[in-house]
């Protein structure tokens, strides 16, 4: 499924993350879970960029990072997501102005980067 996954596009990508996340308990693994959502949220996949922002809020296969967090959610927000608009309004209640700041930076980078792309 691995290699499979690497070779095929981002939905596949996601879903192997899925498979890692949401697996029977005790055998859930967030360090892949985290290494293929943000794959496929650096290919443009807005429910990937949102599970990768989850990931960064509740500190799940990565340290947890606020900034981070909300600059994913954004990321996917901006792109019509409902379920990142309400994890984004989450993790900004536990932010000072400080790291919606560097959140908002960030999301602006990525957006730039990985979803705004000329060659899309």
């Amino acid at each position: 499924m691995v290699v499979y996954a690497e070779e095929r596009g981002c939905i596949t990508q996601f879903e192997l993350g899925e498979m890692y996340e949401r697996g029977e308990p005790g055998k859930r693994d967030y360090d892949e879970a985290f290494k293929w959502y943000r794959i496929a949220a650096r290919r443009g996949f807005r429910r990937a960029q949102h599970r990768l922002g989850s990931l960064y809020a509740r500190g799940l296969g990565v340290a947890q990072d606020l900034p981070r967090a909300y600059a994913w959610c954004r990321v996917a927000a901006i792109q019509d997501s409902r379920p990142a608009r309400r994890k984004l309004r989450q993790i900004e209640a536990h932010m000072n102005s400080d790291e919606i700041r560097r959140g908002r930076w960030l999301a602006q980078d990525y957006y730039d980067r990985y979803v705004s792309r000329d060659d899309r």
